[in-house]
C-alpha cells in the first residue's frame, strides 16, 4: 500500500486582501437563517409528498432518518435537494414516495427542534440540487467596525472566490484525510463516507486552482483555452482566442471563468488556461488520477459567486447580512471576503 500525505488545509488566498475587521458568527441558530428556493413549482398532484421543515440545531441527514422512522420508509426512500448546516435555522425541502389514497398524519408527528411549515404533492422524486437559490440571513455579532464592514460590501458586489467552504473538509480537514487514504488503497465500505472524502478532495483541487488563479492575478482575466459558463447557466463553451469582447463580457457578469471538478471525461481547458491549471494541480496528480480511477465524471464550476440582493443592517456591533446564493454555494465564501470571523458554534480548540 502506498502512502500518501495528506495535503494541509490552506488558507485559500482573498480576492481584496485579508480582512482586518473581526466578528462572530454563529451564537445561536437565529444567527444563521437559509431558505431554500426550489427550481420548479410543485404540482399539487402525484405520488411524491414534498414537506417543507423548519429546522433548528439538525442536520439534514438526522431529519430525513427521523422521516424515514415516521413513515416506515428506508433512509434511501427520503430526498432532500441539498445539505444545510446544523448549526442555523433552516428551511428546507424533504421528499417522498406515499400512496396518493393512503392517509399520513404527519401534523402529530413530534419532530425535535423542527416545524412542518407545508405538505404538498409532487408528480416526481425531489432530486438533490434541485434548487433555484438559497436565501440567507446572517448576523454578525461583537463586529469590531461595523461601518467598515459595510463599505467593504462594495468590493464583494462583483463577485467572490466561489471557493467550497471549509464545512465541505470536515472538523479539522478530516474528509481530506479520508480520501487520502481511500486514494492510498484503503476501503471505504460506507457509500455516504466514500462519497464525502471523494466530494471533499474534488472540492480540495477545485480550491487549489482557483487560489493560484487569484495569486497570479487572472480570477478577473479571460485566457486562451478558458472554458467559461453563461451567467445563470450550467452552460459552458471554450475560448479559442481572449479578445476584448469575451473581456468585457466577463467583466459586465454575463460570463465567468470555470475551474475543474477533476474527474473523466467533460470539458478540458487548453493553451495559457491548460497551462496553470497544470501547474496548480502539479503536486496533486495522485489525487487527480484517484478521482478518475473511481470515475468521477469530471465537470466545470464558476470560480466567480456574485451575491445577489445583497443588504446590510448595523445594529450596534451587530450587523445582519442578507444576500441570495446559486445552489451549491457557500455563504462564508462571502462571508470570508467582508471579516475575519469566528465560528460561535464551534469550541474555541478546533478553531486553532
Amino acid at each position: 500500500m502506498n502512502e500518501l500525505a495528506t495535503p494541509a488545509l490552506p488558507q485559500w488566498l482573498y480576492l481584496n486582501g485579508a480582512p482586518e475587521i473581526t466578528a462572530v458568527i454563529r451564537t445561536q441558530p437565529t444567527d444563521f437563517i437559509v431558505d431554500e428556493q426550489l427550481n420548479f413549482q410543485p404540482s399539487g398532484s402525484g405520488e411524491h409528498l414534498l414537506l417543507q421543515i423548519e429546522k433548528r440545531g439538525q442536520n439534514t441527514q438526522y431529519i430525513a432518518k427521523q422521516l424515514a422512522r415516521l413513515t416506515g420508509l428506508r433512509m434511501r426512500d427520503i430526498s432532500y435537494a441539498g445539505l444545510k448546516d446544523r448549526h442555523a435555522l433552516t428551511r428546507q425541502w424533504f421528499c417522498f414516495k406515499w400512496p396518493i389514497k393512503q392517509e399520513l398524519a404527519w401534523q402529530h408527528w413530534q419532530l425535535e427542534e423542527c416545524t412542518i411549515l407545508q405538505v404538498v404533492r409532487h408528480y416526481r422524486k425531489l432530486r438533490l440540487g434541485a434548487l433555484k437559490a438559497n436565501h440567507f440571513q446572517i448576523t454578525l455579532t461583537e463586529v469590531s467596525e461595523p461601518d467598515a464592514l459595510v463599505a467593504r460590501l462594495q468590493l464583494i458586489k462583483a463577485g467572490v472566490p466561489n471557493y467550497f467552504g471549509e464545512q465541505r473538509f470536515g472538523r479539522a480537514g478530516g474528509n481530506l484525510a479520508l480520501a487520502n487514504g481511500l486514494f492510498a488503497g484503503e476501503r471505504i465500505a460506507d457509500r455516504q463516507i466514500r462519497g464525502l472524502a471523494l466530494s471533499a478532495s474534488r472540492s480540495f483541487l477545485f480550491n487549489t486552482v482557483l487560489s493560484a488563479r487569484i495569486a497570479q492575478g487572472l480570477f478577473n482575466q479571460v485566457l486562451d483555452g478558458d472554458i467559461l459558463q453563461l451567467d445563470g447557466t450550467g452552460s459552458i463553451f471554450q475560448v479559442e482566442k481572449a479578445d476584448d469582447l469575451l473581456q468585457q463580457r466577463l467583466l459586465d457578469s454575463d460570463v465567468h471563468i470555470t475551474a475543474p471538478l477533476v474527474g473523466i471525461d467533460g470539458a478540458v481547458v487548453s493553451q495559457q488556461a491548460a497551462a496553470l491549471e497544470q501547474q496548480a494541480l502539479a503536486a496533486h496528480q495522485q489525487w487527480c488520477q484517484g478521482l478518475a480511477e473511481y470515475r468521477l465524471q469530471g465537470a466545470r464550476r464558476s470560480i466567480r459567486l456574485v451575491p445577489q440582493q445583497l443588504n446590510a443592517v448595523i445594529t450596534g456591533d451587530r450587523v445582519t447580512l442578507s444576500f441570495a446564493l446559486p445552489a451549491g454555494c457557500f455563504a462564508t465564501s462571502v462571508l470570508r471576503e467582508l471579516a475575519c470571523y469566528r465560528d460561535g458554534s464551534r469550541p474555541l480548540a478546533d478553531m486553532t
